[in-house]
């Protein structure tokens, strides 16, 4: 039987680390007085809540360093809280074998996938759009709570993991990922779960010319109870586009300098697939795709390519070290594109790999302008997260669908940026509260990711998990989270009326709120990385 969740205590159902922030939040008026016990009794601390918004107050015991399982209680309510340097050790490790989970065109064997095991799916060749040219692109991650497989979003999942690595792998090096024949179990395990993906694009480039496809698909989305080796429609890998090739470069060029030291052979395949990709695109105009007549699946279009190519100059800059791509990509670094991390908008990536180049090949003048507009876009964030009740950076218009990557995403920014000699006051109690928010400390008092916490997920919008016979879903997926504009009928019939914050519905229908996809969950891994090294290093 599920443990009792209290409704009015929202907390870190997952834990809290010994060394960081601890807080916990209540619905009330007046500051309420809280306590914390042991397991026999034994009271450990006491305090009072404050004001943090309009009737909201949150509770602090930071203080409280002692490992342990404790009782936290304010009124009538009480819950069980958690203490632990590793607090975030076993929901990290979830979090990366998520994306083993997604492997397409293989097996998942019962002793690695337990009940989600199934059979090899996606093993036939695509062909490409309105041609009868077979190309074979088995293998890497299905994208989401579908089977399709898409360049534009893998290159931001990758990216994230490729990061995770560079910036925190001590935290990292405990995982254990699914073994496999064909794995390269020397690997660090963030690298090795990440190299399936990397392969992957390899073979969506058309060796002829060094464009990318945009996608491989089936036409449209196969029934919602559909196991993955029962999806037995034609495979269609859409045209080349502009935003999947760009995209394409930047990563590649990025896994090549990642790879170099672990293995030189894909390194070099990766760094030769990178030249190409820029070559096509410098003859190419900025074109924005658009789903083929018949093909139904996820368009992941994008109207501005600007922030691509940022991203895939600098990253050339960075894999080569060489000044002349220091000069090309400066201009775009000064123009008023947004700096973000998402999927659509790339261009911080493009200033975080510009920014980790080497120094002496880029201009001075406009790395220090570079670092003023950094610390400027993360004082915004900062400033929301200080006005937020729940100490996030998110406004009432961010509750869209993804909302979940969004929060991640701002979150990531901080912390990539202190890697990236921008330093910000902010940077880990932001990251801290956006844990606490996607492990229990939200209106809905629900843990987003599934498999853990109290009160948890149990019907996301995941077809592997919907067509198998366990109760649980796939554990370590993080989902989508409140959206505001209520974009399946599920969410539209219950949810009308709904504070933007509460806007989510636990249903498998419910594609606008509760589907997962790879690159949701790829900031998460960085972001609960760098706080499970931070403190464990006793920050």
């Amino acid at each position: 039987m599920r443990a009792r969740v209290s409704k009015s205590i929202f907390y870190n159902q997952i834990g809290y680390l010994t060394g960081g922030e601890k807080r916990f939040w209540v619905q009330a008026r007046e500051p309420q007085p809280f306590a914390l016990r042991t397991q026999d009794g034994q009271a450990v601390f006491a305090g009072m809540t404050k004001p943090v918004g309009e009737n909201w107050h949150a509770g602090d015991f930071s203080a409280l360093r002692v490992p342990g399982t404790y009782a936290l209680r304010v009124g009538a309510s009480e819950v069980p809280v958690v203490i632990h340097r590793r607090a975030y050790r076993d929901v990290l490790e979830a979090l990366v074998r998520f994306f083993d989970y997604q492997l397409c065109g293989a097996a998942l064997p019962e002793g690695e996938a337990g009940p989600w095991a199934h059979g090899v799916c996606h093993a036939s060749d695509a062909k490409v759009y309105g041609t009868d040219i077979a190309v074979r692109c088995q293998g890497g991650w299905h994208d989401a709570g579908d089977y399709g497989k898409y360049v534009v979003p893998a290159a931001k999942a990758v990216a994230d993991l490729l990061l995770a690595h560079e910036y925190f792998a001590p935290a990292l090096a405990h995982i254990r990922p699914m073994r496999a024949a064909h794995r390269e179990p020397h690997l660090p395990p963030v690298l090795e779960v990440a190299r399936e993906e990397v392969v992957w694009l390899l073979t969506m480039q058309d060796p002829a010319t060094g464009g990318v496809y945009h996608k491989v698909t089936t036409p449209s989305f196969p029934p919602l109870d559909t196991r993955p080796e029962d999806d037995r429609a034609p495979l269609v890998l859409s045209p080349i586009s502009y935003a999947a090739t760009a995209a394409f470069c930047a990563v590649i060029a990025h896994a090549a300098l990642v790879y170099r030291p672990f293995d030189p052979a894909l390194s070099s395949a990766c760094a030769d697939a990178a030249r190409r990709a820029h070559a096509w695109l410098g003859e190419h105009d900025m074109r924005p795709f658009r789903n083929p007549n018949g093909i139904l699946t996820g368009e992941y279009g994008d109207a501005e390519l600007r922030d691509e190519w940022l991203w895939a100059l600098a990253s050339m800059f960075r894999m080569t070290g060489d000044p002349a791509w220091a000069s090309r990509c400066e201009p775009l670094l000064l123009l008023d594109l947004p700096w973000d991390l998402g999927w659509a908008d790339v261009a911080l990536y493009g200033v975080i790999e510009y920014l980790r180049a080497p120094s002496d090949a880029a201009s001075s003048h406009v790395r220090d302008k570079v670092k003023a507009r950094l610390i400027r876009e993360l004082d915004v964030l900062a400033e929301m997260a200080e006005s937020h009740p729940l100490g996030i950076p998110m406004r009432d218009d961010d509750w869209i669908w993804g909302s979940h990557m969004v929060l991640l995403n701002r979150a990531m920014a901080f912390l990539l940026a202190e890697g990236a000699g921008v330093s910000h006051p902010a940077a880990h109690t932001v990251a801290q509260r956006a844990a606490d928010y996607l492990f229990g400390a939200n209106p809905l008092g629900t843990c987003f990711v599934t498999g853990f916490g109290q009160h948890r997920v149990l019907h996301p919008h995941h077809r592997p998990s919907v067509a198998d016979d366990v109760v649980d879903p796939v554990p370590g997926m993080v989902v989508g989270g409140p959206n505001r504009n209520l974009q399946d009928e599920v969410a539209r019939a219950q949810l009308a009326g709904k504070p933007a914050m509460e806007a989510y519905l636990d249903h498998e229908a419910s594609y606008s709120t509760n589907e997962v996809a790879i690159y949701w969950n790829s900031p998460a891994v960085f972001v609960m990385a760098g706080l499970h090294e931070a403190r464990g290093k006793g920050r």
